[in-house]
């Protein structure tokens, strides 16, 4: 099955991954220019050199615009294997309820990243609608399926499928690591954690290994492979953290470092405490404005407790930012 239209894949993703290098590059270049901007905020030279970087980089991203448009759709290939797969067939049963726990757990995953890590509340049927994973085929593994989830990028060059599917394979790498693991659980929300827990605990119980590749549009390989004796190693370091869901915050600041590229923010907050966090996808086409300029955020707070230690660490997700409606600004540092 085609995974580009009407352009040679060689050639897109070659010049995706040039244009992601630049991108990246200019990224980091942007963080300087916007703490230089909310440190000098009257300063003509930091505001013309950060509107001389934004420039570029929305040049650069139109051009990634017109190239991912012939992105159609996406392969991601499953493996599962163990005493239950060895003559490479699969109980009906067990395979569906599998199935249906990854399905669940990437649909949580696209409305974390969308709107917020909210536990509770249904699922928009548009996030549904782009990550309506598509079973294709069967491959020689101890049991592998294609599966397929239609791109669907928008004119800003964002896919929620897309994005997603980066997320999962970010989460399950993240189980290995316990720094990651709780980052991300604080990121994305007793939900995704939840279904991640079901997944490992359907494998354990089954005796089951579990691995998972994919391409993107640039050409960069990811894979996730863990075998049934990882997975209870796995499972005890994800069921080691708690979430305690503070609520949404208003805060006043300045916005000291963003990247649309990473889709991570640093908030300086009128007592000159730093805030970083995740970004929404929803708050990412009005967040070009407000670079290193002082503003009113809405963020959403979850602290993860580590259950040995009883250790917590805080992080915060950005819903919503907007001008401050008090025009005095604070001296900066």
């Amino acid at each position: 099955m085609n995974l580009w239209q009407n352009i040679d894949p060689a050639e897109a993703e070659a010049r995706l991954r040039g244009l992601n290098r630049r991108l990246a590059e200019l990224d980091e270049a942007m963080k300087g220019g916007q703490r230089m901007l909310a440190d000098n905020p009257k300063s003509f030279s930091a505001q013309l050199s950060l509107d001389s970087l934004s420039q570029l980089q929305e040049r650069l991203q139109a051009e990634r615009v017109h190239l991912v448009k012939h992105r159609t759709r996406e392969r991601l290939a499953i493996s599962l294997n163990g005493a239950g797969f060895v003559d490479h067939t699969a109980s009906i049963g067990q395979l569906g309820f599998f199935l249906v726990r990854v399905q669940s757990l990437y649909q949580s995953i696209a409305q974390a990243i969308t709107t917020g890590p909210r536990l509770r509340g249904p699922i928009s049927n548009d996030i549904m609608r782009s990550t309506n994973l598509r079973f294709a085929n069967v491959f020689p593994s101890s049991f592998g399926m294609e599966i397929f989830v239609n791109s669907s990028f928008d004119q800003f060059g964002e896919s929620t499928a897309v994005s997603s599917l980066q997320t999962l394979f970010n989460l399950l790498n993240a189980a290995r690591k316990e720094h990651e693991i709780a980052r991300l659980s604080g990121e994305l929300g007793q939900r995704s954690l939840n279904h991640l827990k079901h997944v490992l605990a359907d494998l354990n119980k089954a005796g089951s290994g579990f691995s998972l590749d994919w391409t993107d549009s640039a050409g960069t390989k990811y894979a996730w492979t863990a075998t049934s004796e990882d997975i209870p190693a796995l499972s005890r370091n994800v069921n080691r953290f708690q979430e305690r869901y503070i609520g949404e915050k208003v805060v006043q600041g300045a916005l000291t470092g963003a990247s649309l590229l990473r889709n991570r923010f640093e908030f300086l907050d009128m007592d000159k405490h730093v805030l970083e966090g995740k970004i929404t996808r929803a708050v990412k086409p009005n967040l070009r404005e407000f670079f290193g300029r002082w503003c009113q955020v809405t963020l959403d707070q979850i602290d993860i407790i580590e259950s040995v230690s009883g250790e917590t660490k805080t992080y915060y997700t950005l819903l919503k930012i907007e001008p401050r409606p008090d025009p005095v600004e604070p001296t900066a540092h």
